[in-house]
């Protein structure tokens, strides 16, 4: 008999409650999601009916994941068998649940209720790096009966997840007391990837072994009709790299039972950081695959009960912000933790792994490249929030690249390399181009891993470097000429207000990491200048201006000015306060039916960065914590319901149209990642 732990119990009562688990709809769901590699979700128009949802990875390339149970000799679907298997029957969704870190389906097989949760653990914190890393997620498999009753569960997976075409070996392996099958392809060819899936490292899908546990590899309708016939499976450890391989848990005759899988996808050399390999921090606790997972195992119960004080704390805490708004920004919040992590990976190098470690971040579902500095700024506040150290691990690598003087150029660099994994950095000198708003997000990341952490060694080791860049910033920020903002689906275009601003608030920042009071001066005059003096408002003088400019001297342009965020929130105050009320107010005016456009006017065409009907979720999320209470509440409810309004079956997606015919459909450019 399989009885459930206590830790199940409590975190099965906490998706009882409404103040912690999502119960809105999202447009897809994670399920398995730890690295830009392991990222498996199911849209959410396909959870009404989980028995034939068809799990995919970010991408969309479609997954095999079934999920069966024998109850009483009858056996029922349970997930990712879209055409079905004959003389089995369906089980009935009931409900789908969410946290920061489970997706829970309910559903009913004939006398039995069974919930499926899928459980990627997030652990943020600095004790933690090497449990974080494991590149593995777990499914848990609970029934609860009326009475005894005779329940078995089977679950598998196939070469789909490898994205080699079969041309993994696949066995069966036991170490301790995990039992797994292992997808490996000797011939791989390290560092590559088919439509940003992996096609090399090693797939695994495992069990604790014990009492009531087979497996089996083989064509899936030998796997099922075994399984519908007995029960078990035959204990086929070696086949072809297309069959499925499979496991059965017998749970016995029971009221209450579980079982556990875990599925991983572990690269042992992650990353080529300047042609040199890095591995998964996890490998300086468990160097083997085989100890890896049995570890991984082995640990559920104490990961189960770090995720329900998890995911309590990200509920609770996101609730608080607002007694009207709060539930529908914790909502957006937990939709976004998984999603966030799943772009990073904690290394060190494969033949140092007692090193420091490092972070490595992909720039998913846009052109993948590694180490992207705005994409760190668009989630830097998460971390400012769980543990800032991460900025600290996220910048080693990029400065550490920056101080060989590989990089000719004057200002930082946009990226680190051109596809994930590849951090070969851009010697040639060739690389997008976002001088000001790239070095000047440094400098507001590295003073706000200080600030929250009052360690001012980290910048301290590349003085000499930075003093540069803040010498750049000084010397070209108030007249920007022409090049990209962040939001790089806008042409390049000179005198760009939103530049200069960001531009301003890094020399504070400069001014602070650097200890060197000039750069706070020259800030200082810059705001002045631009705010005070009215060179980026739409009036001749402060008092006539309704609101910043897009560009000097367009006075009917305007976006959104995100860079405010990080002014508020680290207590720098280049700009004085009132110049965010003023754009804070212009917001509320230009809102849409469904939500704050980027840039505007939306009606004319004749400005570049105009005429546009989208909005970028990301960034409105960041000035939502900088304007007033009203257009606090307007930004999150329109999030809001673009996240939940069923319109879109991809991962949360950042940017979206705000009006016309499209309204809240996602418009391609990038996922929240």
């Amino acid at each position: 008999m399989v009885k459930f732990p206590l830790s199940r119990v409590l975190v099965l009562a906490s998706f009882t409650s409404n103040s912690i688990a999502g119960t809105v709809s999202l447009p897809s769901y994670p399920l398995a999601v730890k690295s830009p590699y392991l990222s498996t979700w199911v849209p959410g128009n396909q959870t009404a009916d989980a028995a034939t949802a068809q799990p995919e990875f970010w991408a969309g390339q479609k997954l095999t994941w079934p999920i069966l149970a024998r109850v009483g000799g009858t056996t029922y679907s349970l997930f990712s068998l879209p055409g079905g298997i004959s003389g089995v029957s369906a089980a009935k969704t009931t409900g789908v649940e969410y946290t920061s870190t489970h997706t829970v389906i309910s559903l009913i097989a004939g006398p039995v209720t069974v919930t499926l949760d899928f459980f990627s653990p997030v652990l943020p914190g600095p004790l933690d790096y090497a449990k974080q890393s494991l590149p593995y997620s777990y499914l848990t498999v609970s029934a609860i009966a009326d009475e005894f009753t005779s329940i078995q569960i089977l679950s598998g997976i196939d070469h789909t997840w490898t994205a080699q075409g079969g041309a993994s070996a696949l066995n069966y392996t036991e170490s301790g007391s995990a039992g797994f099958f292992w997808f490996y392809n000797p011939d791989q060819y390290y560092y590559s990837e088919d439509n940003d899936m992996a096609t090399y490292g090693s797939i695994l899908y495992g069990a604790s072994t014990g009492n009531g546990l087979t497996y089996a590899c083989d064509t899936e309708d030998n796997i099922y009709s075994a399984f519908t016939s007995d029960g078990k499976l035959a204990n086929i450890a070696t086949c072809q790299g297309t069959d499925l391989a499979a496991l059965s848990q017998d749970l016995g005759t029971v009221i209450l039972g579980e079982v556990t899988f875990a599925v991983g996808f572990q690269r042992d050399l992650a990353i080529n950081y300047l042609n040199e390999a890095q591995t998964g921090y996890h490998r300086s606790k468990w160097w083997l695959i085989p100890d890896a997972i049995e570890y991984f195992l082995g640990d559920y119960a104490s990961a189960l009960a770090e995720s329900v004080l998890f995911d309590t704390a990200v509920r609770v805490r996101s609730e608080a912000v607002s007694l009207e708004w709060g539930s529908q920004y914790a909502d957006i919040v937990e939709a976004s933790v998984r999603q966030t992590y799943g772009a990073f990976e904690i290394t060190v190098p494969n033949d140092d792994v007692g090193a420091e470690p490092q972070v490595f971040l992909k720039e998913i579902s846009s052109d993948g490249n590694v180490q992207t500095i705005d994409v760190i700024f668009q989630s830097w506040s998460i971390f400012a929030s769980l543990n800032p150290e991460w900025l600290k691990l996220l910048l080693k690598p990029v400065l550490s690249y920056l101080e060989t003087g590989a990089w000719p150029h004057a200002w930082v660099i946009h990226d680190i390399g051109t596809h994930y994994p590849n951090a070969t950095g851009h010697a040639n000198g060739v690389a997008e181009e976002m001088p000001l708003f790239e070095t000047s997000t440094v400098f507001i990341l590295l003073y706000a891993y200080q600030h929250y952490t009052n360690d001012a060694s980290f910048a301290a080791e590349y003085t000499t470097l930075l003093t540069r860049y803040a010498n750049y910033l000084a010397e070209n920020s108030l007249y920007p000429a022409s090049q990209l903002i962040s939001v790089d689906a806008i042409a390049a275009q000179p005198n760009q207000t939103g530049l200069a601003i960001q531009s301003a608030i890094g020399l504070k920042a400069a001014s602070i990491v650097l200890d060197n009071s000039s750069y706070s001066d020259i800030a200082a005059s810059i705001a002045k200048t631009v705010y005070e003096d009215a060179l980026g408002l739409d009036g001749a003088t402060l008092a006539e201006s309704t609101h910043f400019t897009y560009y000097y001297g367009q006075d009917d342009t305007w976006n959104v000015l995100f860079p405010a965020y990080s002014d508020v929130l680290l207590g720098l105050e280049t700009f004085n306060p009132s110049a965010w009320d003023l754009q804070s107010s212009w917001y509320q005016q230009q809102m849409q039916e469904g939500g704050l456009p980027f840039a505007g006017p939306v009606t004319d065409t004749s400005y570049t960065g105009s005429g546009i009907t989208w909005g970028l979720a990301d960034w409105n999320l960041l000035i939502a914590a900088v304007v007033s209470e009203e257009v606090q509440a307007q930004i999150i409810n329109t999030t809001h319901t673009f996240l939940t309004n069923r319109l879109n079956t991809i991962p949360f997606g950042t940017k979206y149209y705000v009006e016309g015919d499209e309204i809240g459909v996602w418009g391609y450019w990038g996922f929240a990642y």
